[in-house]
């Protein structure tokens, strides 16, 4: 995964006062979740609970807000050796994504978060056919939502990476070469676009 910084819109903030503080506390909570995934502070797993809570508190029923929650949820679930206490964590993770995605089907980070975390999540879990989907779909859309300020272009980049992926696994390199090209346009810079730009260059 990789780290966000950019602020994406949401129709539940809809004055632009509103919209601008909304895109402030979603910034301040995806940099935490961020952090637990990229660094082994010790604390960012509660400052990560705390940035969300507090988002949620803020725009309750939100769906990125639950999306991220529920992607925390399978994080913590990953650290937790209690096996009940695993699966009831994991349950409850896939549910708050599945949830969000299915409130607020066009909101690409809701969709993008739960894409990603599939993507991570053990076979037995049975997530993959979805996480493909959800990443086709991302990538028939991220670079308009990116242009349009509905997506973050480090996001959207991470999303054509992804997609690049799966078509070399499906064979498509020709695909593959555009999903690839996509994330280096997008965000050329971003870790995504870092990646796809080394893909890109093996594939030939």
């Amino acid at each position: 995964m990789l780290l966000l910084g950019m602020p994406a819109t949401c129709g539940f903030a809809r004055n632009e006062p509103d919209r601008a503080l909304y895109a402030d506390r979603l910034r301040v909570a995806r940099v935490a979740y961020f952090k637990v995934i990229t660094s082994n502070d010790q604390g960012a797993d509660k400052a990560a609970h705390e940035a969300l809570a507090a988002l949620e508190q803020a725009y309750p029923g939100d769906p990125v807000a639950k999306a991220y929650h529920g992607s925390l949820e399978l994080l913590d679930a990953a650290h937790n050796w209690a096996i009940w206490n695993l699966h009831k964590q994991s349950a409850e993770g896939l549910s708050l994504m599945d949830e969000a995605v299915t409130q607020a089907p066009n909101e690409p980070e809701a969709r993008f978060i739960r894409a990603a975390t599939s993507w991570h999540l053990p076979g037995f879990y049975r997530r993959r056919a979805q996480c493909e989907a959800d990443f086709e779909l991302l990538a028939g859309r991220a670079e308009q939502d990116a242009r349009e300020g509905r997506l973050p272009p480090e996001l959207a980049a991470a999303a054509f990476n992804y997609w690049g992926q799966i078509l070399v696994g499906r064979e498509d390199r020709a695909g593959a070469r555009g999903a690839f090209s996509a994330a280096v346009r997008v965000a050329a810079g971003s870790p995504g676009g870092v990646d796809a730009a080394k893909r890109l260059k093996a594939l030939g």
